[in-house]
């Protein structure tokens, strides 16, 4: 090993890092320098923005920019509007707490960038109204202010990125998730012959599965509307699911129509790892299709899905809008987090709460500092999926930076006589911070660190160097991390538990299929469920939950709804008998209440199995109920993890 592998495996940085953070470095700089010489209060805000939003993807970058901008103006009116409202303080800051808690639930309610601005629109109105409730008169300064500093912010790093960032590698992503698609129609074939399916290999093709679904947002991010794109991809991805889902209740058997099959499916597979060429992966899809459909529904809808994907890519590639070559039920629906969004809510709502009594009620002129830092850290953090994970990363990085900054208000600022003076003080610091932000190894704490330093060092000629007053600042700042980081430890929120939540809603909408009433079927489950599983394997992967191999076997819930569907359809065959038509009833009438008695769901599907069989129905509602036994068994771990107490 080299000098510079060993010194970029000790700093985390490699060259394109290196050039990244620097640049991000003098975003920050020169965002401060001109808010300065513009006589902007708190200039230090300009570069809080940049360290916020600079990210390695120019399209998210450009998207939190823009989302920034926008949650930054509403917040700053929504706080100026409540602090000169003409009511009592006390209900001004119940006003700003509900306020916040909107916010907060909000941003786990819609789409991820649009979320963002909501979270900064109740950020942005405890930065402007906290410190201004003990003197109305700053409030239109600081609300000003606020949006003045975030405009230059956001416009420097924008710049920088537009300038330095490469566009994003969307048609790498295409091509990487249709080779995933030949993955799977490879290991399709192979089953239609004589191969066994291999749970280990099923497992790690679908990891890799969630690894692209997790780059899809940072890849076809963007400020104003999301790409075309990212439709296909979700389409690819939901088309693999099922084609996976497919590959678990496939028999391996010989005959002439399966040898055709097989072939057209390694044909595909073929052109599917090769780029993409119009008509080579599109013909063969529409041959197996044909093929697959007398005698496997699950499959042939696959593989419809997957051919609808392909011509939707070739329609984007060309240019075109490929959202009409698509059925709702192909892609993924937009991840809503119904948990996530009370969590916030309740977080961040409180927090404000206690932040502003506490500045209301003390005598201290800058107990909006800690008060701010509350509020922040906790609205942050409820934003994340593992917070206890980060929280104390966070409280590294808090502590980092408020120590530099002590040392350089102490040591420095007391020989600083002019703005040009504190800039050059400033630069070191401003280059090391962004070194850290590019670091593999220090990212996440460095973003606190860099934000605190800004904020705690109070980098202008009439700041207090008094070593009271910086101390107290100090402290107060690190405590209000520290009991926010201390709380999240101690919240029983982590992978398992979540994990466990997200198979309940699985099994849910598996019960909703099965209908009230002769209700209709909700067209929406295929997009839910996908969605679901995804999350459902990626927090299972950080809890460090069931074996690789395991967690191929939740696909059968897929099988499972599948069979739900047909068995519904089934009721509709008028040569059923009465007595046929309550064993199929019964059996729904189990399956709606899985969740609380699976074992009854297994009995009751042997039991009207083995008497429709023995009745004479038609043997494909018949091959319907095992294939429901049989799905039923295969994601027993599902059922499992949605147990209480799991």
């Amino acid at each position: 090993m080299d000098s510079a592998t060993r010194l970029q495996r000790l700093t985390g940085l490699d060259r394109q890092g290196v050039y990244f953070g620097a640049a991000t470095a003098l975003a920050a700089w020169a965002s401060f320098a001109i808010a300065s010489l513009l006589h902007v209060q708190n200039a230090f805000w300009a570069p809080m923005a940049v360290w916020i939003v600079a990210q390695t993807s120019r399209g998210l970058l450009l998207e939190r920019g823009v989302h920034r901008l926008a949650g930054t103006l509403v917040g700053a009116v929504a706080g100026f509007l409540l602090l000169t409202s003409g009511l009592p303080t006390l209900a001004v800051i119940l006003l700003l707490a509900l306020w916040t808690a909107l916010c907060g639930a909000t941003s786990q309610l819609i789409r991820a960038s649009l979320g963002y601005a909501s979270m900064m629109a109740g950020l942005t109105a405890s930065v402007v109204l906290l410190p201004s409730l003990g003197d109305t008169g700053r409030v239109f300064t600081l609300a000003l202010s606020r949006v003045e500093s975030t405009l230059i912010g956001v416009l420097c790093v924008m710049l920088m990125g537009w300038l330095i960032l490469p566009r994003p590698a969307r048609q790498q992503l295409l091509e990487r998730v249709r080779q995933l698609a030949g993955e799977a129609l490879v290991r399709l074939a192979g089953r239609l012959g004589a191969s066994a399916p291999s749970s280990r290999e099923d497992g790690e093709l679908l990891m890799a599965l969630v690894e692209v679904e997790q780059q899809l947002a940072p890849v076809y991010a963007g400020p104003f509307k999301p790409s075309r794109g990212v439709r296909v991809d979700n389409a690819f991805v939901a088309a693999i699911l099922g084609l996976m889902a497919a590959l678990r209740t496939m028999a391996g058997a010989s005959g002439p129509e399966r040898r055709a099959l097989r072939e057209a499916l390694t044909q595909a597979a073929t052109a599917l790892k090769q780029p993409l060429v119009p008509g080579s992966a599109r013909d063969a899809l529409e041959r197996a299709s044909a093929l697959a459909r007398p005698f496997d529904r699950g499959l042939a809808a696959a593989l419809d899905k997957l051919l609808m994907a392909e011509r939707a890519a070739l329609a984007w590639r060309k240019g075109e809008d490929p959202g009409p070559l698509l059925a709702r039920g192909a892609t993924l629906v937009t991840r809503r987090d119904a948990r996530s969004a009370v969590i916030a809510a309740a977080g961040s709502g409180l927090v404000t709460l206690a932040g502003g009594l506490f500045v209301f009620y003390s005598e201290w002129s800058n107990a909006w500092m800690p008060a701010m830092g509350l509020c922040t850290f906790t609205t942050v953090l409820s934003s994340m999926d593992l917070p206890q994970k980060v929280a104390p990363k966070m409280a590294q990085g808090v502590a980092v930076g408020v120590t530099l900054a002590a040392l350089f208000r102490l040591l420095l600022m007391p020989h600083a006589g002019s703005l040009g003076e504190i800039l050059v003080m400033l630069a070191p610091f401003m280059l090391l911070g962004g070194l850290a932000r590019a670091s593999t190894r220090t990212a996440i704490p460095a973003l606190d660190g860099n934000m605190c330093f800004m904020l705690a060092s109070q980098p202008f000629l009439s700041a207090s160097i008094a070593m009271p007053d910086v101390l107290v600042d100090s402290a107060a700042l690190l405590a209000s991390i520290l009991l926010v980081a201390l709380a999240y430890r101690l919240l029983p929120r982590d992978p398992g538990r979540r994990a466990g939540h997200l198979a309940r809603l699985i099994l849910r909408d598996v019960e909703r299929l099965c209908g009230q009433g002769g209700g209709g079927l909700d067209r929406r489950w295929h997009g839910r469920m996908f969605r679901r599983l995804l999350r459902l394997m990626l927090h299972l992967g950080r809890a460090d939950r069931m074996g690789i191999d395991e967690r191929a076997g939740l696909l059968g819930v897929l099988n499972l709804a599948h069979a739900i569907i047909a068995l519904r359809e089934g009721l509709a065959d008028p040569r059923l008998t009465a007595q046929q038509r309550q064993e199929l009833e019964a059996v729904l009438e189990a399956l709606r209440r899985l969740a609380g008695a699976p074992g009854h769901a297994r009995e009751r599907l042997e039991a009207s199995r083995e008497r429709l069989a023995s009745g004479g129905v038609d043997t494909a509602l018949v091959g319907t109920l095992d294939q429901a036994r049989e799905a039923l068994a295969d994601c027993a771990g599902l059922v499992g993890l949605a147990a209480p107490g799991r």
